[in-house]
């Protein structure tokens, strides 16, 4: 039977990142105050400093938004490559290739994997797409693929832009 979707620890990992976030941005937040403060600024002038950069997504809160928004989409992501091995596992697939995106964004780990086809314990073990092993980490837009795939374009990229 395959190793089904862990939608707990899928939770997990998804709410720690979310928590990192809202913590990193807690500190930036206090740590931006507090300097201003100490260099005379009024409260008034604080507020309003804060609720600009809230209304135009300036430094502090647009780089919160875009940190919530790549953590929901990491997340997306490795729900998605879990869902695909396990229907691939299910079919009675044994041997999966490991297929990049292509091109420049392919961070050295992935490059060096690409093409290497071995069983899923193997990947478990050295770590799958997604999973935090490799520089790109949770970013990683690598697939695990049946090694018996043909499909067009496996050279190439598979994302198109």
């Amino acid at each position: 039977m395959p190793e089904e979707i862990d939608a707990g620890a899928m939770a997990i990992i998804i709410a720690n990142q979310l928590s990192t976030v809202a913590a990193k941005t807690v500190l930036d937040l206090t740590t931006l105050i507090q300097t201003m403060k100490a260099n005379g600024v009024s409260d008034a002038v604080i507020r309003e400093t804060l609720m600009t950069d809230l209304l135009e997504g300036g430094r502090l809160f647009g780089g919160f938004r875009n940190q919530i928004k790549n953590t929901v989409k990491s997340g997306i992501g490795m729900v998605s490559n879990r869902a695909t091995v396990n229907t691939f596992t299910a079919a009675g697939v044994q041997e999966f290739r490991w297929q990049t995106v292509g091109g420049k964004d392919v961070c050295p780990d992935c490059d060096d994997r690409a093409g290497e086809i071995d069983v899923m314990e193997y990947w478990r073990t050295v770590g799958l797409p997604r999973s935090g092993f490799s520089i790109c980490q949770f970013s990683c837009r690598c697939q695990l693929l049946p090694d018996t795939y043909k499909g067009e374009n496996l050279t190439g990229k598979l994302i198109r832009e």
